[in-house]
């Protein structure tokens, strides 16, 4: 990292209902949202509200500034993506782990991060509190990656949204 640069832009990515509005919500304070209600059917089974543009939260993390820009889900906003990621030092990427369907699903958009750079990350898997959920081990070895850059996440446990936090903000660090 810079020494004349004391903050960090880090996205939060991940597909639809993964937990990255919740995310930024339990971490980051001055959060903006972009969230409206939910127009197709579908995704009303799922979820009320859902993210259109971005979502925006400031936190610290051992002294440095950290600005999250989380993306919207759905791949019709994939434009959203590319947009948010000018500029960025790294990302999470957090995938649903209530099934493995939801799991195989994310792998589409996790390729579709991976191709705007080579950009530090980890895994975030959700929903760990959930029974049954997929355990990190397994989405490190289904996603090729180290199982150290793949980290369980309960999106509105502060705990848990920190730890994950931290964490790529040290990659990001160790550059």
């Amino acid at each position: 990292m810079s020494t004349q640069r004391n903050y960090l832009k880090i996205l939060v990515s991940g597909p639809y209902a993964s937990g990255k509005t919740t995310f930024v919500k339990t971490i980051a304070s001055n959060v903006l949202t972009t969230e409206v209600p939910v127009s197709s059917s579908y995704e009303s089974q799922i979820k009320r509200y859902t993210t259109v543009a971005f979502d925006y939260g400031k936190t610290s993390v051992d002294g440095v500034d950290v600005y999250l820009f989380g993306t919207p889900g759905q791949t019709r906003l994939q434009f959203m993506w590319r947009v948010l990621s000018t500029g960025m030092h790294g990302y999470i990427f957090i995938v649903d782990g209530t099934s493995m369907l939801h799991v195989m699903r994310s792998r589409a958009v996790y390729d579709y991060m991976k191709s705007l750079g080579e950009y530090p990350h980890i895994l975030a898997v959700s929903k760990q509190d959930l029974p049954g959920s997929v355990k990190p081990n397994i989405v490190a070895q289904l996603f090729g990656i180290k199982q150290e850059n793949v980290m369980p996440l309960v999106t509105y446990e502060r705990n848990s949204a920190y730890a994950v936090l931290k964490r790529i903000v040290e990659i990001i660090k160790r550059g």
